[in-house]
């Protein structure tokens, strides 16, 4: 019998094993942008809400530019670049569908007029409302705005209250007399009370003296339009 000996080496013993491991977090800019991605889609509604996408945009950038710079400690690069061509898809097709309707909803033989034009001009004390009333006093005016909720009817209204803020519109506000203006609609058109934004066209008229209406925070107005247009 052979006394040679194959050698064999017993695999050695590294004790019990470890709970390590990398550990990588997800980028709280980049959820952020995908939330302001969800979100933008209401800037097809208003205006307002156009700067929603815009700031998913801000997140999108951050969340990229932290995720390569530090990409063992990161995750999320893949949401927050779906997120950001989505906030940048929503934030210019909304530009460019509101600078549409913006060109062409004027009807003809109407100017536009705005809330900002009807607001006092605090350095002028002497009346109570904005001077340019006096121009518009007359004329075929077009304005948009939000349907104040009141505590009576809201459906087929023939009168109510226009506010140009939506906040005064939607959580009770409220605002001053010349930041509201009278609607009596002299067509066989009603409108319903709803959050959404309101076109309105017809004869603007002013009382200096203003004049009562019955609604609740608003005792007396300075502006009426006489509607003929109603959008």
């Amino acid at each position: 019998m052979s006394t040679d000996t194959i050698a064999y080496e017993a695999p050695q013993k590294t004790g019990a094993p470890t709970n390590e491991f990398e550990y990588r977090s997800i980028s709280k800019s980049a959820v952020a942008c995908c939330v302001f991605a969800v979100l933008g889609l209401t800037a097809y509604l208003s205006q307002v809400f156009v700067i929603l996408p815009l700031v998913g945009i801000g997140f999108g950038l951050i969340a990229l530019a932290s995720i390569r710079r530090y990409p063992e400690e990161l995750l999320g690069r893949t949401p927050a670049l779906v997120g950001l061509i989505a906030c940048s898809v929503f934030f210019v097709s909304s530009i460019g569908m509101h600078s549409i309707i913006y060109a062409t909803e004027v009807p003809e033989g109407y100017q536009r007029i705005s809330f900002w034009e009807l607001r006092n001009n605090k350095r002028d004390t002497a009346i109570p409302f904005n001077k340019k009333a006096y121009d518009f006093d007359g004329q075929r005016v077009f304005l948009k705005g939000y349907v104040r909720p009141g505590t009576g009817k809201k459906i087929g209204l023939k009168k109510f209250i226009l506010v140009g803020d939506f906040g005064d519109c939607c959580f009770g506000g409220n605002p001053n007399t010349d930041e509201v203006v009278a609607i009596d609609i002299v067509t066989d058109d009603t409108v319903n009370h709803s959050y959404a934004l309101r076109r309105i066209a017809g004869t603007f008229r002013l009382t200096p003296s203003a004049r009562p209406i019955d609604e609740d925070g608003i005792p007396v107005v300075y502006y009426t339009i006489e509607a003929d247009y109603i959008r």
